[in-house]
């Protein structure tokens, strides 16, 4: 008895000690996985018109963000941010970096010589998902437009191609609007 669970205890550590944030390098491929079973129903699909996007996207004005996009394109389009901040990244070499625009801010992960969006946080209610959404919308209005999702007590995460779009809530009402890497 005593041996399976000093296993399964040799087993926990090990694997808690192998996903701790170190100094070492770390090199990631970006994966193109395919929404769980249980989301595929609730997705776009091809017969519901080739205008579906293949992965959630942000748009503020006339410039699309899509999580992988090189970094320089939106700088390209957007300017100069209202606020800038970098730190040594815990899970790339390099410098992961945050633009603050109105309404939302680019978080970057470093690749080389170039900086690629590793996610998009919707910061006011200025700004909107493509579908009309904001923070202090409804959760009936999240599910209204976009369908069941993967529910916890208090987010609704969606996935589509390589992004994963995740509201929080607070007594139903949109709190946070993430744009993630799946």
């Amino acid at each position: 008895m005593k041996r399976p669970f000093f296993h399964t205890l040799t087993t926990l550590a090990l694997s808690v000690s192998l996903t701790a944030c170190g100094g070492g390098e770390v090199t990631q491929t970006p994966a193109v996985p395919s929404a769980p079973p249980a989301l595929q129903s609730s997705l776009p699909t091809e017969s519901q018109g080739p205008a579906a996007p293949e992965r959630y996207v942000f748009s503020t004005g006339e410039l699309t963000i899509s999580i992988d996009q090189d970094m320089a394109e939106v700088l390209d389009v957007l300017g100069e941010a209202q606020s800038y901040f970098e730190a040594a990244s815990c899970a790339f070499e390099g410098l992961d970096k945050t633009y603050t625009y109105p309404g939302f801010q680019v978080i970057t992960r470093p690749e080389g010589e170039k900086d690629y969006v590793n996610s998009i946080l919707l910061t006011d209610d200025s700004v909107t998902t493509p579908e009309g959404l904001y923070i202090g919308s409804s959760k009936d209005d999240v599910t209204t437009a976009y369908g069941m999702g993967e529910e916890s007590s208090s987010a609704i995460m969606y996935t589509k191609g390589n992004v994963t779009l995740s509201f929080i809530f607070e007594a139903d009402t949109v709190i946070s609007i993430e744009y993630l890497p799946a």
